[in-house]
Formats: C-alpha cells, sequence, structure tokens
C-alpha cells in the first residue's frame, strides 16, 4: 500500500524563520560587497546576480558551483 506524504505546514513560526534566514544572508551578503570594496574589489553585474540567487536558496550548490566556474573562466 503505498501511503501519500503531505508536505509540512510552515505555519506561521516557519514563515517568520523563512524570513529572518532570507535577511541574514542579505546582510552576509552586503557585509561581503563591502569588504570586497574596501580591498578595491567590485563584483560584476552577473557574479552579483549568481550570489544574489544562490543566497535567495533559488540555485542549487552544485548549480551555483558550475555557473561561478565558467564566470571563472570567462576571465
Amino acid at each position: 500500500m503505498m501511503r501519500i506524504i503531505k508536505p509540512a505546514h510552515r505555519g506561521a513560526k516557519g514563515m517568520i524563520t523563512v524570513r529572518i534566514v532570507r535577511q541574514k544572508n542579505q546582510i552576509a551578503l552586503r557585509n561581503a560587497k563591502a569588504s570586497l570594496a574596501m580591498e578595491g574589489l567590485f563584483l560584476t553585474p552577473k557574479e552579483d546576480q549568481l550570489l544574489t540567487l544562490r543566497a535567495e536558496r533559488k540555485l542549487k550548490e552544485s548549480e551555483f558551483l558550475a555557473r561561478a566556474l565558467e564566470l571563472a573562466k570567462n576571465v
């Protein structure tokens, strides 16, 4: 007999957690950009977009690494 597994319901507490994680990722990314800027280094728009997509968990790590490698090869 096959069991149907329903997706977990996050509820209000789960949504707050997701929002907090998203905010922390955005802050970490801004801090990383600021650190680079202090050294005189800046991200290209493609690099910035790639990092933003990964921080927002819209890319799996393997996809992120593949795209980052492609960017690095084209420098």
